[in-house]
C-alpha cells in the first residue's frame, strides 16, 4: 500500500506494508468484482471505499485516479465502506430508465434510488445502502458493516438478475439478428410491469416542486376527516372499524360481583341490627366505598379469566377499533407518498456496545427496507448522559452517532445550586423528550427565516417559496398547533426534503438554523445553560414518530405498516405495539420477568380484542406528531408549550389522557408478532423499583400530597378531568381498578398485623370483618387458581401453546410470584406514603447491562436496600415470638396453636425476608 490514504500523483509509488485495513479492501475487491464489465478504453472504473478513522478513507485498486471521485462522494456520504460495481445485469437495468426516473423496483416491495452523476452520492436516501449511477451505468453498494456489505451485494444483483429473467418474455421481440448473425438490442425494459406496482419504467419525481419539506402534519385530525372522506380520490383510505363490546360486558358484571359483595356486607349489619338495635356498627359503612375499590380489581379479574376460559376467542385475530391483529392492507396512495419516520430514543449512561448499538442496528434495518419502499426515516437521539461521561466514552458516542447519521441533543447536567440547569421531574424522560423537541423546533424556526432570506436574495417572492415548500394552502396555520409566540412561523405540515432538490446549501443551512437555535436556548439561559446537538438534518420531526427505549428491537418491516394504518384512521393518535422480550443474562430471574411480561402483554391483547381501551406503555409505539402538538399544553410552571409532562411519574398516562380528551384514540396491534422488543429488569432491585414507580404513579393520579388538601382537596384536578371525561365508563372503571390493586397490594402488610392482633386476642368483631385467611384462600383461588387456568386455556384455544405445555409453564412460576407479590406490600407502602407526605423518594436509573455480582457483594446491597422491610419483618416475627410465650400474661397470649392469626402473618413476614434473598441469583455465586 501507499503512505496516504488517498492515491498519489506518482506513476511509480512506493510500496511499505499492507494493514488490515488492505486486507479487507483485497477480500471485498475480489468477492464483489467477479461478474464486473471490463473495457480497456473505458473511462469508468469500479473499485472499494474504506473508511479507516473518522474523516479518512482508503481506495482499492490504489493507484487509479479515475476513482477520485467515487472516493469524494463517498466520503460526503460517510458510509463505513461502499462498493462500486459495473455489471451486465445493472447496465440492462439502466438502459431502459428515461431521463427523468428516480428510481427503479428491482422487486414488488424494493425500489432503489437513481442518481444522475456520482457526485449527487452525498445526498442520496443513506439507508438505502445502493444507487444507481445513469451516466456511468454503475450500482454503488454501501454499508456501516463490514459483515453485511457482501451480502447486501449479492442480494442486489440476485435481485437484478432476477428481474432480468422475469422479463425475457419482453426481451425476445426487441432481439433481431441481421444477416451476418450478429445480435442487435431493441428498445426494451428490463422493468416487468408486475414488479412496477404504478410506473413501468421507473418512478418520477413529484409534479409538485417544493424547495423544503418536512411533515409536521401527517395526516387530517379527526376535525377534518370529514374532508377527507368528501375527496373521492382518498375516500377509500379512511376505514371505519367495530367496536367490540365484550370488555362493557366482563366489566360490568365485575363491577356488579364487586356491589353485590358489598350489598352482602350491608345485608350482615341489618341483620344483626335486627338482633341486637345497637347502631354503632352502622359506622363500618364508612369503609364501604374502600372496600368497593380494592374488591374491584379482584372481581374484574375473577370475571376476565372465566371469559379466557370459556368466552369467545375469535376476536383475538380480528381487527377492531382499538385493536389491530391484521396488518393493514396496501395502500398506492400512501404508498406513494410515505411519510417521514422519525425515531426518537431517550437515553442516559447505558453502555454503548451492550445496549445503544444493537437497538440501532436493529431500527436501522427497518429503516433501510422503509426507505426502498419509497420512504424515508432519522434516528433522533435525546441523549441526557452524554455531558456526564468520560471524555473517553462521550467521544465514542458522538462519532457512533456520527457515523450512523444520527442527530442528538444532550442538555446540560442537573445542578440543585441556585442558577443551575435544573432538569424537571422525577424521572427526567419527559423533560428531556421535552428539551430535544423544544431545540428541534426553535430550529424549524430559524430554517424558515433562512429559507425566506436565502430566496428573497434570489429576487424570489418569500410567500410563494413558503407555499411551495410547506403547501400552507392545504393546511391551517400552524398557530393552532403550536400557539407559542417563538414557534409561530413555523408551518404545520412540511415533507421530507426529496432527494432531488437536497443540495449541500440545504444542508449547511439547516446546520446554521442549529447553530441559531443552540445560541438563542443559550442566550435565554442568561449564557449559562449551553445544549449540545449535532446533524440537523436527523432532528427534524417527521410526520410520524417511533419511540422506542435504549434497550429495544423492532422488526425489518414496521414502518409502512404504520404509515398506511395512520393514514386508515385519521383518529389514530398511537399504535401502542406488543412487545415480546429481549433477554441478556438469562438467569432464573430474568427468565420470571420475561413469563409474567409476556403474559400481562398477551392479557392486554385479548382485552383491547374485546374492546377495552388500549394502553400506551411509552415505548415501541408510534406517534402521529400532529396529535402530540394537539395534545401539547401550556407548563404553568415556566409558561412554556409541552408535550410530555414533567409533574407526572405517569407521563405515558397523562399523554394517552391528553390525545383522547383531543378526540383521538390509542390502539394496540399485535401483527408484529413478537418483532418488537423490550428489555426487563435484570435484578430484583430494579424490578422493586418499578412496581414502587407505579405506586407513586397511581397515588399521585389520585390524590394530591396531604399539605395541599386544605386548599386544593383531596382528588387530583387529572383524575376528576378523566373521571368526567367523555372516556367509556368501562374504560374508566378498569383503569381504576388497576389503580386501586396497589392500594390493596400495600395494605396487605398492615391489615395482616392488624388481624394478628384482634384474632388473637379474640376481639369481639362484626360478622361483617372478613378475617385475613379467607381473603388469603380468595385470592389463592382466584389469581394463581382460576388464573393460571385461564391463561392456560387461553393459549391453547388461540393456538399459540399445547395444554400441557402452557400449563407446565405457568405452574412453574406460581412459587417464584407467591414469594415475589407475597413482599411487596411494605414497599409499596413506602411509595404510596411518599407522595403523600411529600417525601422525596429517589430510585436508580435501571440497569440495562448484565453486571456480575456474589454473595459478598449483594450481602450489604440487601441489608441497606431493603432495611424498611427488614426492620418490619424483625419487629413482627419479634412479637410474634414474644406474645406466644410466657413473657406476657394469659389473657394476652397468643398460642402458637392459633394458626388462624399466626399463619398469614407468619407469610407475610417470610415473603418480606426472602424477596430479596431467594429471588436474587447473585446470592448463590461465592467467588471473591
Amino acid at each position: 500500500m501507499y503512505s496516504s490514504d488517498y492515491p498519489s500523483d506518482h506513476g511509480v509509488q512506493e510500496i511499505i506494508d499492507y494493514d488490515i485495513h488492505d486486507a479487507i479492501l483485497h477480500h471485498l475487491y475480489k468477492s464483489s468484482q467477479i461478474d464486473t464489465l471490463f473495457s480497456v478504453d473505458s473511462a469508468i472504473t469500479t473499485g472499494v471505499c474504506l473508511r479507516t478513522q473518522p474523516g479518512h478513507f482508503r481506495l482499492f485498486p490504489y493507484d487509479e485516479p479515475r476513482l477520485l471521485h467515487f472516493e469524494a462522494a463517498t466520503r460526503a456520504l460517510n458510509p463505513l465502506v461502499a462498493i462500486k460495481v459495473r455489471t451486465a445485469a445493472i447496465h440492462a437495468a439502466l438502459s431502459t430508465l428515461n431521463d427523468n426516473d428516480i428510481a427503479i423496483f428491482i422487486n414488488p416491495s424494493t425500489r432503489i434510488q437513481v442518481l444522475d452523476t456520482i457526485a449527487q452520492l452525498g445526498r442520496a436516501e443513506k439507508e438505502q445502502c445502493g444507487a444507481f449511477i445513469r451516466d456511468e451505468r454503475v450500482l454503488i453498494v454501501w454499508s456501516d458493516s463490514l459483515e453485511t456489505i457482501i451480502s447486501i451485494y449479492q442480494d442486489f444483483e440476485a435481485e437484478l438478475i432476477a428481474l432480468v429473467w422475469n422479463n425475457k418474455a419482453r426481451l425476445a421481440p426487441a432481439v433481431t439478428s441481421d444477416s451476418s448473425g450478429t445480435l442487435k438490442e431493441g428498445a426494451s425494459s428490463v422493468a416487468p410491469e408486475e414488479h412496477i406496482p404504478h410506473e413501468t419504467r421507473g418512478i418520477r419525481p413529484p409534479k409538485k416542486t417544493r424547495t423544503w419539506g418536512w411533515s409536521w402534519k401527517a395526516a387530517s385530525n379527526p376535525d377534518r376527516s370529514q374532508a377527507q372522506k368528501d375527496d373521492p380520490e382518498k375516500s377509500g383510505t379512511v376505514k371505519r372499524r367495530k367496536i367490540r363490546l365484550f370488555a362493557p360486558l366482563y366489566n360490568g358484571i365485575g363491577t356488579g360481583l364487586a356491589a353485590f359483595f358489598i350489598i352482602s356486607g350491608l345485608s350482615l349489619l341489618l341483620q344483626e341490627f335486627r338482633l341486637d338495635g345497637s347502631y354503632t356498627r352502622f359506622a363500618l359503612v364508612v369503609t364501604f366505598p374502600f372496600l368497593f375499590c380494592v374488591a374491584l380489581f379482584f372481581c374484574l379479574q375473577l370475571v376476565g379469566n372465566l371469559a379466557l376460559a370459556f368466552g369467545p376467542v375469535a376476536q383475538y385475530h380480528e381487527n377492531s377499533q382499538y385493536y389491530s391483529a391484521v396488518k393493514p392492507e396496501s395502500n398506492l396512495e400512501v404508498d406513494r407518498n410515505l411519510p417521514h419516520m422519525s425515531i426518537q430514543i431517550p437515553v442516559y449512561k447505558e453502555g454503548l456496545e451492550a445496549v445503544i448499538a444493537p437497538s440501532v442496528f436493529s431500527i436501522k434495518a427497518a429503516m433501510q427496507t422503509y426507505a426502498r419502499q419509497g420512504g424515508t426515516s432519522s434516528i433522533f437521539v435525546n441523549d441526557d448522559g452524554l455531558q456526564l461521561l468520560s471524555a473517553e466514552d462521550r467521544a465514542a458516542r458522538i462519532a457512533f452517532y456520527s457515523d450512523h447519521n444520527i442527530g442528538w441533543v444532550a442538555r446540560p447536567k442537573h445542578e440543585d445550586k441556585g442558577g443551575g440547569f435544573k432538569r424537571r421531574g422525577r424521572f427526567k424522560k419527559a423533560s428531556n423528550m421535552n428539551y430535544a423537541l423544544d431545540l428541534s423546533l426553535r430550529m424549524e424556526k430559524f430554517i424558515r427565516v433562512l429559507v425566506e432570506e436565502r430566496e428573497r436574495s434570489r429576487g424570489a417572492s418569500p410567500a410563494i417559496v413558503l407555499q411551495q415548500s410547506t403547501h400552507l394552502s392545504d393546511v391551517p396555520d400552524s398557530s393552532a398547533h403550536l400557539p407559542h409566540p417563538d414557534y409561530s412561523a413555523i408551518s404545520s405540515t412540511s415533507a421530507y426534503p426529496s432527494m432531488d432538490i437536497c443540495s449541500d446549501e440545504d444542508r449547511d443551512l439547516e446546520e446554521k438554523a442549529l447553530e441559531m437555535a443552540i445560541e438563542e436556548v443559550y442566550e435565554e439561559s442568561g449564557k449559562r445553560h449551553r445544549p449540545w446537538a449535532a446533524n440537523a438534518r436527523s432532528l427534524r420531526v417527521g410526520g410520524l414518530i417511533l419511540i422506542c427505549d435504549s434497550d429495544t428491537i423492532v422488526p425489518e418491516d414496521c414502518f409502512r405498516d404504520a404509515a398506511r394504518e395512520m393514514a386508515e384512521s385519521p383518529e389514530l393518535a398511537i399504535i401502542q405495539h406488543e412487545s415480546d422480550v429481549m433477554q441478556v443474562s438469562f438467569n432464573f430471574f430474568e427468565n420470571g420477568i420475561a413469563h409474567f411480561t409476556r403474559r400481562i402483554n398477551r392479557c392486554i391483547s385479548m382485552g383491547t380484542a374485546n374492546g377495552e381501551i388500549a394502553p400506551f406503555v411509552g415505548h415501541n409505539a408510534f406517534l402521529r406528531w400532529s396529535a402530540i402538538q394537539d395534545a401539547s399544553f401550556i407548563d404553568p410552571y415556566d409558561n412554556m408549550r409541552r408535550f410530555w409532562s414533567e409533574a407526572n411519574v405517569s407521563e405515558d398516562f397523562d399523554m394517552a389522557l391528553r390525545l383522547q380528551l383531543s378526540g383521538y384514540i390509542i390502539r394496540w396491534a399485535t401483527y408484529s408478532e413478537g418483532g418488537f422488543k423490550e428489555g426487563v429488569s435484570l435484578t430484583v432491585d430494579d424490578e422493586l423499583n418499578r412496581w414502587q414507580k407505579y405506586a407513586y404513579g397511581c397515588n399521585e393520579l389520585i390524590f394530591l400530597p396531604l399539605v395541599e388538601w386544605w386548599k386544593k382537596g383531596i382528588i387530583s384536578k387529572q383524575l376528576q378531568i378523566f373521571i368526567w371525561s367523555g372516556a367509556p365508563v368501562h374504560y374508566k372503571l378498569s383503569m381504576m381498578a388497576y389503580m386501586f390493586s396497589y392500594y390493596g397490594i400495600a395494605c396487605s402488610a398492615v391489615l395482616t398485623v392488624l388481624n394478628y392482633f384482634l384474632v388473637g386476642f379474640e376481639v369481639e368483631v362484626d360478622a361483617f370483618y372478613l378475617h385475613s385467611f379467607e381473603i388469603f384462600l380468595a385470592c389463592c383461588a382466584v389469581f394463581p387458581g382460576l388464573g393460571n387456568l385461564g391463561f392456560t386455556l387461553m393459549q391453547y384455544r388461540l393456538g399459540q401453546r399445547s395444554f400441557l405445555s402452557a400449563a407446565a409453564e405457568n405452574l412453574t412460576w406460581v412459587p417464584f410470584f407467591f414469594f415475589f407479590f407475597g413482599g411487596l406490600s411494605v414497599h409499596l407502602s413506602v411509595a404510596l406514603l411518599s407522595h403523600l407526605f411529600s417525601y422525596n423518594i429517589q430510585w436508580g436509573a435501571t440497569k440495562k447491562e448484565v453486571e456480575r455480582s456474589n454473595f459478598f457483594i449483594e450481602v450489604p446491597k440487601i441489608i441497606n436496600r431493603f432495611s424498611t422491610s427488614i426492620i418490619f419483618s424483625l419487629v413482627t416475627t419479634a412479637a410474634m415470638i414474644i406474645f406466644s410465650t410466657d413473657l406476657v400474661t394469659y389473657r394476652w397470649r397468643i398460642p402458637g396453636e392459633n394458626w388462624a392469626a399466626i399463619f398469614p402473618t407468619a407469610l407475610v413476614v417470610g415473603s418480606h425476608f426472602l424477596f430479596p434473598v431467594i429471588l436474587n441469583p447473585w446470592l448463590m455465586i461465592f467467588s471473591y
